[in-house]
């Protein structure tokens, strides 16, 4: 005679976990479904107004939609409405201009000429240009800016330019 499993009548305690445990989870699985069902459908819809209508338009519908729910998320709203600074043209005089020369350093650094750049610097900065927007137009990194406006617009008297060019002979 095969063997044959025989079932008890009565319900073991794993057995009620088990129902209990179907009872629970199954309304919330059939939930998932449905959702899942849901956005099969959506995108059935989707593909159905593609063959329709432009496929490329069907295709970016979603997207933009979602990308409008980020930036609402985000509140990048706000930062489309904002008015863009109206900033002046900023011209640089040609003889001011900094002349890179080598290996970075600039060329015209006699205090005449610094002088003179640090008071149209400064000029443009009350006028409330931006430190990065004249360095920008300058052709010259923000902290020199910085540090023009640290030192109070005024170069130093004793600027290393400034010295004569040939030195003095030394006398045996």
């Amino acid at each position: 005679m095969p063997y044959r499993k025989i079932q008890p009548e009565y319900k073991s305690l794993a057995d009620q976990a088990m129902e209990f445990e179907k009872a629970v989870t199954m309304p919330k699985r059939i939930q998932e479904l449905e959702e899942r069902i849901n956005g099969l459908e959506l995108s059935l819809q989707i593909m159905r107004n593609a063959k329709e209508a432009d496929p490329v338009k069907a295709y970016l519908a979603p997207l933009c939609s979602r990308i409008a729910q980020i930036e609402a998320h985000l509140g990048l709203e706000r930062a489309k409405t904002a008015e863009p600074r109206d900033l002046p043209q900023i011209i640089v005089p040609h003889e001011l201009r900094v002349l890179r020369g080598k290996f970075g350093k600039c060329k015209n650094r006699k205090v005449e000429v610094v002088q003179k750049r640090w008071a149209l610097w400064k000029a443009q900065y009350e006028a409330g240009i931006p430190m990065t927007v004249i360095a920008r137009a300058w052709g010259c990194d923000h902290a020199s800016i910085c540090h023009a406006k640290k030192q109070g617009w005024e170069p130093s008297k004793q600027a290393r330019h400034n010295y004569p060019t040939k030195r003095k002979s030394r006398k045996k």
